[in-house]
C-alpha cells in the first residue's frame, strides 16, 4: 500500500531534472502530453514558469509545469504526467491536492486553468472529478479549457 503522505513536490535543478525527464506516461497517453524533456525545453522560452518533480519519498514518479503570473492572479496547469508505472494509485489527484495547497500558501492563488484534448480516453475526466469546470472556451481552437476554484 501507498502512503500518499510522502508524496511532495520538489523543485528541480541540475540534480534531479534528468531522473524527471526519464518519466513517461503510458503508449496511449503519449499523444497528451509532451515529454518532460521537452516541456523543460520549452519552459526556457516563457515568461514565468513554475515546475516540480512530484516525488513518493526519494523517488520521482511526476511531474508538473504551470504557466504562472501571480501578479494577475492566473495560474495555468500547462504540464502535467504521473509515471506509467505509478499511475493508477490516487497520485495524481493528490498531486493536484499538493499543487493547490503550494499555490495557494504561496502565491493567495484564487484558481487553477488547464486546458484538454476532448477526445475519448483522455484526462478530461481526470480532471471534472477533481472539481474543474468547463469554461467553454477552447485554447487554440482545439484544447477544452477547464478550471478550478481554490
Amino acid at each position: 500500500m501507498i502512503s500518499h503522505d510522502e508524496l511532495r513536490l520538489q523543485e528541480l535543478n541540475a540534480t534531479n531534472f534528468y531522473a524527471v525527464c526519464q518519466l513517461s506516461v503510458k503508449q496511449e497517453q503519449k499523444g497528451y502530453v509532451d515529454t518532460n524533456a521537452i516541456s523543460m525545453a520549452e519552459a526556457n522560452f516563457s515568461d514565468y514558469v513554475w515546475m516540480r518533480g512530484i516525488y513518493l519519498n526519494e523517488v520521482p514518479v511526476g511531474f508538473v509545469m504551470l504557466n504562472a503570473h501571480p501578479e494577475e492572479n492566473t495560474f495555468y496547469l500547462w504540464r502535467f504526467m504521473i509515471d506509467k508505472n505509478y499511475q493508477g494509485l490516487g497520485l495524481g489527484r493528490s498531486a493536484i491536492q499538493l499543487i493547490v495547497n503550494e499555490l495557494k500558501a504561496t502565491f493567495n492563488a484564487t484558481e487553477l486553468t488547464t486546458s484538454v484534448v476532448p477526445v475519448k480516453d483522455g484526462p478530461q475526466q481526470f480532471y471534472e472529478c477533481l472539481g474543474f469546470k468547463i469554461t467553454g472556451n477552447y485554447i487554440e481552437g482545439r484544447e477544452l479549457e477547464l478550471k478550478l476554484s481554490i
